[in-house]
């Protein structure tokens, strides 16, 4: 689950660079996404429509959060430029980025909660599967290196 929190936080910072569509549609690599999810869990267009739903949602509540960030970020980084910062402005900054870190996550959390809400009991199984997989992906190479896995 912890891999699951990281990879939903690594697309959250990547999404919106992904997502910056040219006009007239999400780009290839986003769309081809949404439809290898909804292949390979065999979502309902009626489960379609709701993750829609509520993924713009999750982007609507991330991208204040990952803009205020930004900026506390950009201020920290500023501050530990000078020579000697002030302690007391340098703790109460990473302090304010801790939380809104932690609001960020919730927020991812309150999204897939709601995703596997959504979904029948073998699509959960599935998302599992592919949580596990991720799990285990870093393995694979060593693997594959002394020809434990066949080669294709």
């Amino acid at each position: 689950m912890k891999k699951f929190l990281i990879a939903l936080i690594i697309l959250a910072v990547a999404g919106p660079v992904l997502a910056q569509a040219p006009e007239g549609g999400p780009p290839p690599i986003v769309e081809a996404s949404h439809n290898a999810v909804v292949t390979f869990l065999k979502l309902t267009p009626e489960q379609v429509a709701e993750w829609d739903v509520i993924y713009k949602d999750h982007r609507d509540a991330e991208e204040p959060l990952q803009e205020a960030i930004r900026e506390v970020q950009d201020e920290l980084d500023a501050l530990l430029e000078d020579e000697n910062p002030d302690p007391a402005n340098v703790g109460e900054l990473v302090i304010e980025r801790r939380e809104l870190g932690e609001q960020l996550l919730d927020v991812h959390m309150t999204y897939h909660e709601a995703f596997v809400a959504l979904l029948e009991q073998n699509q959960v199984k599935k998302l599992r599967f592919i949580a596990r997989a991720d799990d285990v992906q870093r393995f694979i190479p060593a693997f594959k290196l002394f020809e434990l896995i066949p080669r294709r």
